[in-house]
């Protein structure tokens, strides 16, 4: 509930704010017209940063319980995202006028209404500062002077902010004060300054940890009522604080001398609840040096792995382009995505995940020549620069980036198995400029990632029709969104009694525009942009919708649909099910089982109404890992067939661990079985194997009727194909193939 201005208004005159308050609080903290200037100035420069920091921003809140819990769903997160972006577009804007008060007035009372402690908000303008302490070097390290004072303005506009939130806090709740005092001092043992608080009498109240370091203070040693002479023996140091406190008025740039330290004074005045203070800042001029490098760290490395971030890849990348051209080089970019890295970090948490991370980064650069260049992009995307390099040399570095994850990652206790995905550009065959060939190793890599891994080379054909693909799958997005995918329903057929014993779900497209879209031209696109789980997701909850919405309307579907006792007391032959595809990409998440069960029983059904198809070659891209996961389906109830078979080279011996019912021979065998030998050994072959191995076998495809015949004397048991039905929306399927249970 938002506090009317009415109220804030009244609760600022209780405290004693007002526009002189205000006036005097900026004097005191000598915020004045240049500061603004600054600020202002700085205002614009931030803009193109001010979405990521508020993102980076609330990333550190979710890490912590105590913040997490304000934040219960992504509609909240976006409204608060949008809250804290104006707040630090507000913090440069340089309008600093009473509606501006009012609203820091507001953020005491509502923080103390909901529960969030001071301690959560200081810290919160913490990691402000120094968060957005790299960013103004970037912006004004040119110029330490102007990067100095644009600091020292945003200290003062926070510090200022920090007293009126505090201020109604307290007013709103009086027994926070004595813990206010700590939380005050927990902000400043954060800043990246040395900063002493002292008291009227110049007895030390408290130092943060900067200053600690600084003068050699152990953390355990306690500093508070020492004389402030005693650990910063400074030459007038005494009379300047004491004229500070005289005047109110702050001193600013005070350089003094210890040791071999030079270093460079602030001394202002603050006040906590009743009581006088004085603050003392100090900067250590002589390690200007050290912390430009810190700097320069934060700025231009991945501070997970420590390898070159983006902005230091494209710049090196620009110079090495540079030389090749002098020297008639070719120049290579690898461009790398991790597989199967997202289930880790959905399943274990970014914890493990940034473990995980840290360590392919090390393997990988054990692998690479000193003068190559290894770079972090962000989430588990690496882009390497190979200097001199030929299709060869390429070959033979993508090779051992991927030996480097043949063992397991082994994060406390628990091995992790990983692939990568590599997509290879040269320069200046496949572009002279970085941006384009980032772009088009890129594209090779989602090849590569569609074809199950591996490394790809970049060929001008596959940005043929890159914009059209784009633009069909961003269409293909809008329409899993809007509702506009259909299932389609096929009959499959026993082949010995002539009936119905089951159907296959398959997708269908009907776009606004486009039509009707093959499945043959989005599936691809799909698989490409990694779109294929939450399509599997939305097929096996709209299968089961469909199935639950037949049986209401009392057609009984010829498969175990298990709906209530009286259908089970039939004795009708239920032994077929409604099949559903599954795509490879599911395969990959960890939690595929429990949320297929899930969506099952939230539709009021059980698992063995459904036969889930995997085709053989994504069965075969990690073998092991399709075991264990069909074993885990199969207990949960689920029917499993392997789709295609014949196609993916798979091995018997990996065929019998295969916890499967049925292999689904492949159309490509089916078609021409009757004119062409080969196929029909084939096929021949692929039924005896079945029946060997107590499999049933279902023959894909089935056009004629020669087809037919010929598959049930080689003893198939299934077919499915145009001969015996198309495939027809669910409304058509029914009146076609569903008959209405009358058994009461």
């Amino acid at each position: 509930m938002t506090l009317p201005d009415e109220a804030v208004a009244a609760l600022a005159r209780e405290t004693g704010i007002d526009a002189q308050e205000i006036a005097r609080r900026k004097a005191f903290l000598e915020f004045g017209e240049t500061d603004v200037k600054l600020l202002t100035e700085l205002h614009a420069r931030l803009q193109d940063v001010a979405r990521r920091f508020v993102d980076d921003f609330y990333a550190h809140l979710l890490k912590f319980d105590e913040t997490r819990r304000f934040i219960s769903d992504p509609s909240t997160l976006e409204r608060l995202k949008q809250s804290q972006a104006a707040y630090f577009d507000s913090l440069t804007a340089g309008d600093y006028g009473h509606e501006y008060i009012l609203r820091r007035l507001r953020v005491g009372v509502a923080h103390q209404r909901i529960g969030l402690e001071p301690k959560w908000y200081i810290g919160a303008y913490s990691k402000y500062l120094t968060g957005l302490l790299p960013e103004l070097w970037r912006l004004l390290g040119g110029d330490p002077d102007k990067f100095l004072a644009t600091y020292h303005a945003l200290q003062k506009i926070v510090f200022l902010d920090m007293g009126l939130a505090l201020d109604t806090y307290i007013q709103t709740d009086r027994r926070a004060i004595l813990g206010l005092r700590r939380y005050a001092e927990d902000i400043i043992a954060s800043l990246p300054a040395g900063l002493v608080v002292v008291d009227q009498e110049l007895k030390v109240l408290s130092v943060n940890r900067p200053f600690r370091e600084m003068f050699g203070l152990n953390n355990g040693e306690d500093v508070s009522g020492r004389e402030l002479e005693d650990i910063l023996p400074l030459p007038n140091l005494r009379q300047q604080m004491q004229a500070v406190l005289a005047s109110g008025m702050a001193l600013h740039g005070i350089n003094a001398e210890l040791g071999e330290r030079r270093l460079r004074l602030t001394i202002a005045g603050t006040r906590l609840a009743e009581a006088h203070q004085l603050l003392l800042m100090l900067e250590d001029v002589s390690e200007h040096e050290t912390q430009a490098q810190r700097i320069e760290q934060l700025a231009f490395y991945d501070p997970l792995t420590g390898l070159p971030n983006r902005a230091l890849f494209m710049d090196r990348l620009k110079q090495v382009l540079a030389e090749a051209e002098r020297r008639g080089q070719r120049v290579a970019i690898l461009f790398m995505d991790l597989d199967r890295f997202k289930e880790i970090n959905d399943t274990h948490g970014h914890a493990v995940g940034d473990q995980v991370l840290s360590e392919v980064a090390r393997r990988f650069k054990g692998v690479l020549r000193q003068a190559d260049t290894l770079a972090r992009f962000g989430g588990d995307e690496f882009v390497i620069i190979a200097g001199e390099a030929d299709q060869a040399s390429a070959v033979h570095v993508a090779e051992r980036l991927q030996q480097t994850l043949g063992d397991p990652i082994a994060v406390k206790g628990r091995p992790f198995s990983l692939g990568t995905s590599i997509g290879i550009a040269f320069y200046p065959e496949d572009g002279a400029s970085s941006d384009e060939l980032l772009k088009q190793a890129d594209i090779a890599m989602y090849r590569a990632k569609a074809a199950g891994g591996g490394y790809r080379f970049y060929r001008p054909e596959m940005s043929a029709g890159l914009a059209k693909r784009l633009e069909l799958a961003g269409r293909l997005s809008n329409a899993l969104k809007a509702g506009q995918l259909q299932l389609h329903y096929q009959p499959i057929v026993n082949l010995r009694t002539k009936t119905i014993s089951g159907a296959e779900a398959l997708l269908r497209w009907n776009d606004p525009e486009r039509g009707w879209v093959e499945p043959k031209e989005f599936i691809p696109i799909a698989e490409e942009r990694r779109m294929m789980r939450a399509i599997g997701e939305w097929v096996l909850q709209e299968a089961c919708r469909q199935l639950k919405t037949w049986q209401a309307a009392g057609l009984r579907f010829p498969g175990r649909l298990a709906v209530n006792k009286a259908w089970q007391e039939t004795g009708l032959n239920l032994s077929g099910r409604l099949a559903v595809n599954i795509a490879a990409q599911q395969l990959e998440e960890s939690e595929f089982v429990g949320k297929a069960r899930v969506i099952v029983r939230a539709a009021g059904l059980t698992p063995d109404c459904l036969a889930l198809e995997l085709t053989e070659s994504g069965l075969m891209a990690n073998a092991e890992r399709a075991i264990g996961m069909m074993e885990a389906l199969k207990t949960a109830g689920f029917a499993l067939s392997i789709d295609d078979f014949g196609t993916g080279y798979s091995s018997l011996t990996y065929l019998k661990r295969l916890p499967v019912d049925k292999l689904k021979i492949d159309i490509s065998f089916v078609r021409d079985m009757i004119n062409d030998s080969n196929d029909y050994t084939i096929v021949a072959t692929i039924i005896a194997m079945g029946r060997t191995l107590g499999l049933k076998t279902l023959a894909e495809g089935v056009e004629e009727a020669a087809q037919a015949e010929a598959l049930q004397a080689l003893g198939c048991d299934e077919a499915q194909g145009y001969y015996f039905g198309y495939p027809e929306p669910a409304e058509v399927f029914a009146q076609k193939w569903l008959k209405t249970d009358v058994s009461g």
